[in-house]
């Protein structure tokens, strides 16, 4: 079998390292760098390494997806018609790094981000904000989607952390969007949108994003297509936020996709996890690993 896997992000570098090794397998990004957005923070704050560079990517761009004949076509003019073919193109996060970029630079902040689904980056950001002594207060969700328990413990941690809850905020985290010529996509079964086609990651409609999500739909896809694994994808959400005093709020919840599960630690150790995590993935070049089991 030939896989053809558009995209070198979260979740298409897991799909790859999860194909068996007799799969024909090709990686295909317009980029042959990882990058760990999670750790982009800490890189602005003590200049943490973010980026690893990966040595077997194709480096080319998309240009159009035709999903009736399952071929695509690159902007060297060239088309590909694999046997299975893995779409993680992942969304333009751009906007966003431009605008945290500029959010460092003020000292008076009111942070809101434009879509829930980027509501984790935006909470954590205005964790950090404030440990480095600015005036921060946040305007958002603050997680109720992900479940009561969750959005309580982290409007309490705001709080002890004095970031002030208000209703309104002028400093707009914008979405991050999916390439106009691929948009997103709706699938009814382990992610298949079309008879073997597939949509891992951010391109997913109505999903959180979240790098942990991404990467855990790439390493299900990747073993599904190798017959490692006969369940079904079960989506739940897994995210550490830290706080910037020391501790950090770790939680899991199913409970944006139909659910009922959620539950939320906070301790110093969940402030460590974080750390490990971020080296992890920047050494590992995007590799989920272990942690796909926690």
């Amino acid at each position: 079998m030939r896989v053809t896997i558009l995209g070198g992000g979260y979740s298409g570098l897991n799909a790859f390292y999860n194909l068996n090794a007799n799969i024909n397998k090709k990686l295909i990004s317009n980029s042959n760098k990882f990058t760990f957005y999670t750790a982009y923070l800490q890189h602005i704050i003590n200049g943490a390494n973010y980026i690893s560079n990966i040595n077997f990517v194709n480096i080319n761009e998309v240009k159009e997806i035709d999903i009736e004949r399952k071929e695509v076509k690159f902007s060297d003019g060239t088309t590909d018609n694999p046997d299975a073919m893995i779409i993680a193109l992942g969304c333009n996060k751009g906007k966003i790094i431009k605008s945290i970029d500029t959010l460092f630079k003020k000292d008076n902040l009111s942070i809101q981000p434009e879509s829930w689904r980027d509501e984790i980056v935006a909470i954590q950001l205005a964790f950090y904000l404030k440990r480095l002594g600015k005036n921060v207060s946040y305007s958002g969700d603050l997680l109720n989607w992900a479940g009561k328990n969750i959005s309580s413990v982290v409007k309490e941690e705001m709080e002890k952390a004095q970031i002030k809850i208000v209703e309104n905020a002028d400093d707009v985290i914008p979405e991050c969007q999916p390439l106009e010529e691929v948009g997103e996509f709706d699938y009814k079964t382990n992610f298949e949108i079309k008879k073997d086609i597939y949509a891992v990651g951010d391109l997913i409609r109505k999903w959180p994003r979240t790098g942990e999500l991404a990467m855990r739909s790439g390493v299900f896809i990747g073993k599904h297509l190798s017959g490692k694994t006969k369940d079904n994808f079960k989506p739940i959400l897994i995210n550490i936020i830290d706080t910037g005093r020391g501790k950090a709020i770790h939680f899991r919840s199913d409970i944006p996709w139909g659910g009922n599960f959620e539950s939320v630690k906070t301790s110093r150790v969940r402030a460590l996890m974080k750390r490990f995590i971020e080296k992890h993935y920047v050494s590992s070049k995007g590799n989920m690993g272990f942690l796909y089991r926690l």
